[in-house]
């Protein structure tokens, strides 16, 4: 009886492990597809029913939702997050989808949807990614120079190598200005 429990554990433990290596293979296979441009590839490893088997359906989600991010693919980006967020996720999914959904969004212009996101992450308790999110959206999908004072005055308590991305949003503030000097 003994040996019997110690075989199963044993084998278990086998299996285990061989289910991991399989699905940490896959896994980077598939994000290596991506990187690489070679999304056919990726699409016939996610739709794999073995593929199906290994990963949970966010996970599935997740990957096809990066997939549709990297080829720019909007209605299809919208159907996974619409998807995604009817879900139920702890506060960092939301923050995660919400911040990947919006940063999308406000890179290829797209007003409504970026504000949609930006009214989602409004509504999470993080103070520090409603700042982010909110300057993001008065700079490059409003245009406007509301957040102008606020960076300045934040770059005089940064160290030389933390000025980088006030920066570089001040400075899309004077190009949106047309104030290139």
């Amino acid at each position: 009886m003994t040996k019997t429990i110690a075989v199963a554990v044993v084998a278990a433990l086998i299996m285990f492990t061989i289910i991991n290596t399989l699905k940490t293979t896959l896994y980077r296979k598939m994000v290596s597809n991506l990187e690489n441009g070679e999304y056919a590839d990726f699409d016939e490893k996610i739709n794999r029913k073995w593929t199906q088997f290994l990963f949970p359906k966010t996970s599935i989600l997740d990957l096809k939702l990066n997939a549709a991010l990297v080829q720019k693919k909007k209605k299809e980006a919208i159907r996974l997050l619409d998807e995604l967020c009817s879900l139920p996720l702890v506060l960092s999914q939301k923050e995660n989808y919400y911040m990947k959904a919006f940063n999308f969004f406000v890179g290829i212009n797209d007003e409504k949807n970026s504000g949609r996101y930006l009214k989602k992450i409004n509504e999470l308790p993080n103070d520090r990614i409603k700042l982010e999110a909110n300057r993001v959206y008065n700079i490059f999908i409003l245009k406007n120079d509301k957040d102008l004072g606020d960076l300045l005055q934040e770059l005089e308590g940064f160290e030389e190598d933390e000025k980088g991305i006030n920066e570089y949003l001040i400075s899309v503030i004077y190009k949106n200005k047309k104030d290139l000097v």
